[in-house]
């Protein structure tokens, strides 16, 4: 089975929270002598409430105690949110330490709940996305992927937008092995369905771009860009959003594949043999795109 994610409807899946859109503005650090700043947050503003949505026990509806806070959520299954009413979903019975930071201009406060999920529900991760990115509920649990440096086209940079061609490597397209010895082909991104786990494996180091490099200690230039030791980014989160735009996000300072300073990345073509993603670049302006095969 193919998914051609430029072709799915706007949808959301009820697997992932929902959250409503905040704008996130800046916050200063509390000066007494300013005053301009209000009132640090009380405890009472951090509270939250919680209560299972009517439709599924695992999936948990979250309330803010401050609806005039920003409101910022850690849901303790590797996912985040944000906004004064949200929601999220556990798959999986366990214990989850969620918490609750509000923030104003006067500083911040944070609490932390645990929430007890007594049951599993294996439903709530059938999904075909899920089942090829990670091997399913009936795999082992977690999928490796490397990048298919065999394949010609594996790497390759096009415009950001996209021009009439649409999403295609149109700048420049990598012939097969283009970048030997650069430290982007034995490295592995491993997705794990539980708790939506993700390990960056480098093997000691990373391909990152040109204007980035002063970011990693001991990059070196390597084929027009450079090479820099990095280590593995063990234990980081995975969170898929299904819009007009189908993408993976990656938490923390993991990335896939070439470093270009983001890491959320549009799903292409997705299918059990192979994942073809496009990125965008710090600086706007460039997309970037890969093909990856999944270990065997």
């Amino acid at each position: 089975m193919v998914i051609n994610t430029s072709l799915m409807k706007t949808k959301l899946l009820p697997l992932f929270l929902l959250v409503t859109t905040t704008i996130l503005i800046g916050i200063g650090s509390c000066k007494k002598e300013n005053p301009q700043l209000g009132e640090a947050p009380s405890e009472a503003d951090a509270l939250f409430t919680y209560a299972p949505s009517d439709t599924n026990d695992n999936v948990i509806i979250f309330t803010a105690a401050n609806p005039d806070m920003i409101n910022m959520w850690d849901f303790g299954n590797g996912l985040k949110g944000e906004g004064s009413i949200v929601s999220a979903v556990y798959p999986n019975a366990g214990v989850y330490p969620v918490s609750l930071g509000v923030f104003n201009s006067g500083g911040s406060k944070t609490s932390i709940q645990d929430i007890t999920i007594s049951q599993t529900d294996p439903s709530l991760l059938d999904n075909p996305i899920f089942t090829m990115l990670t091997g399913g509920v009936d795999g082992p649990g977690y999928r490796s992927w490397y990048i298919d440096s065999s394949s010609a086209g594996h790497f390759g940079v096009g415009p950001d937008p996209v021009s009439d061609l649409g999403y295609t490597p149109e700048w420049w397209s990598a012939p097969e092995n283009a970048k030997p010895g650069c430290g982007i082909y034995d490295d592995r991104y491993v997705f794990y369905l539980n708790a939506y786990r993700f390990d960056m494996v480098t093997n000691g180091d990373v391909y990152v771009h040109n204007t980035i490099q002063d970011q990693y200690p001991g990059a070196f230039e390597n084929l027009a860009d450079f090479t820099a030791p990095y280590d593995n980014r063990l234990n980081e989160s995975w969170s898929l959003t299904e819009e007009e735009d189908t993408t993976i996000s990656v938490s923390g300072d993991s990335f896939i594949g070439f470093g270009t300073g983001v890491n959320t990345y549009k799903i292409i073509e997705l299918t059990d043999t192979s994942m073809y993603l496009a990125f965008g670049h710090h600086e706007g302006g460039l997309l970037w795109y890969l093909k990856l095969k999944p270990e065997i």
